[in-house]
């Protein structure tokens, strides 16, 4: 006896295309590279700050080491970067602050003091015009006197307390009495004109200050002068330019 046996055809599935195929795998492709690449990387934030005063230093750099990776610090100190995950060290920097190197680990806070570097500081002078400037840009000689030497001195008027501070600087008083000025000679005088004022210039915090010791009815030399007005404890320093470069000022 024959068996017959009915086959029933299943749905028909239309194969994929060689180019469909490629199109999924490079699709599947950059997903799993951007997930890896959104889970490598991590945002660290933090505040730098002055050792001395705890206050925000603006226009700090924060670098990733061995990288070109960085930010700036905003008006406030406060700064935001994006790190890989396998970063290791981040570096802050300031002019006039000493550099400093900090590990990152699995932090995602960071806040950093920056101590003051002396030798840094040093190196720069401010000008008449309120402009710093380091010591080997300039035209002409620069030599310093602090508040200590100032109060070591112990004198009421700041130009007699300069005597013998500062080379190539003569300082005569122009009286005995209480109130009497200080007349002050840089590198000799300037004009052979016996009524001439060869006195230097003295600028406080970029304003000038007439510092002129002769009375213009007698032309002696007994009168007071400005510098006398200024009170030697509030001085952080005075600095003294000589040189024909200096007069420009």
């Amino acid at each position: 006896m024959k068996k017959h046996y009915n086959l029933k055809e299943g749905p028909r599935h239309a194969s994929k295309t060689p180019r469909q195929s490629a199109t999924w795998f490079l699709s599947a492709l950059l997903m799993v590279i951007a997930l890896n690449s959104f889970a490598q990387e991590r945002i660290v934030r933090g505040k730098v700050t002055s050792a001395e005063d705890d206050s925000g230093i603006p226009g700090a750099n924060v670098m990733v080491k061995g990288t070109s990776i960085g930010a700036v610090t905003d008006g406030s100190g406060n700064y935001s970067i994006s790190l890989p995950d396998n970063v290791g060290t981040l570096i802050f920097s300031f002019i006039g602050f000493q550099t400093q190197e900090v590990e990152v680990g699995a932090r995602t806070e960071i806040n950093v003091k920056l101590n003051v570097d002396v030798t840094q500081l040093s190196e720069v002078v401010v000008t008449s015009f309120g402009i710093e400037k380091s010591k080997q840009s300039l035209g002409y000689a620069v030599q310093s006197v602090g508040a200590k030497e100032l109060a070591e001195a112990r004198q009421p008027n700041i130009v007699s307390a300069l005597q013998g501070q500062v080379a190539g600087v003569q300082i005569t008083n122009t009286g005995g009495g209480p109130g009497m000025g200080a007349r002050i000679v840089v590198r000799g005088l300037t004009s052979l004109n016996p009524g001439a004022d060869n006195q230097p210039l003295f600028i406080i915090d970029g304003v000038p200050i007439d510092n002129t010791t002769n009375d213009n009815a007698t032309n002696s030399r007994g009168m007071t002068n400005r510098a006398a007005d200024i009170n030697p404890n509030d001085i952080e320093t005075i600095s003294i330019l000589k040189g024909a470069a200096a007069t420009g000022l």
